[in-house]
């Protein structure tokens, strides 16, 4: 299985870079499309924390992940949707974040199960 901090950094630069996309694309620039690409530069900026295993900043980037991701998501109108460059790099990104979250929790299960937290020593 992935570590969580690549994960992460994926994660992370695919929340980024399509952010940015979607936001210089736009000819209304709105700043609120700034968002994704900030947590995104938040979201890279906890790999080295996660990276060093910690579980505080670990459950923390999950939350967020799932967050964005929701919140990624929700901007997408049924009604209205196209397959344009908007709606698919909101898919995107949302399909990255809930990607992201599934690895996440695969992660914090297996190190559950293993008890000793010998899941990691490879890396450390």
């Amino acid at each position: 299985m992935v570590h969580p901090y690549i994960v992460n950094t994926i994660n992370a630069l695919v929340l980024l870079i399509a952010g940015l996309v979607n936001y210089f694309a736009n000819p209304a620039k709105p700043p609120t499309a700034l968002v994704v690409p900030f947590i995104g530069l938040l979201l890279l900026a906890c790999t080295y924390h996660l990276r060093k295993h910690n579980r505080f900043v670990f459950n923390t980037v999950t939350a967020l992940t799932l967050l964005v991701g929701s919140l990624v998501i929700w901007q997408i109108d049924p009604e209205v949707f196209e397959w344009n460059r908007h709606y698919i790099l909101l898919l995107v990104m949302g399909i990255s974040c809930f990607a992201a979250v599934a690895f996440y929790v695969g992660s914090f299960v297996r190190e559950r199960r293993m008890g000793n937290n010998s899941i990691y020593k490879d890396d450390l």
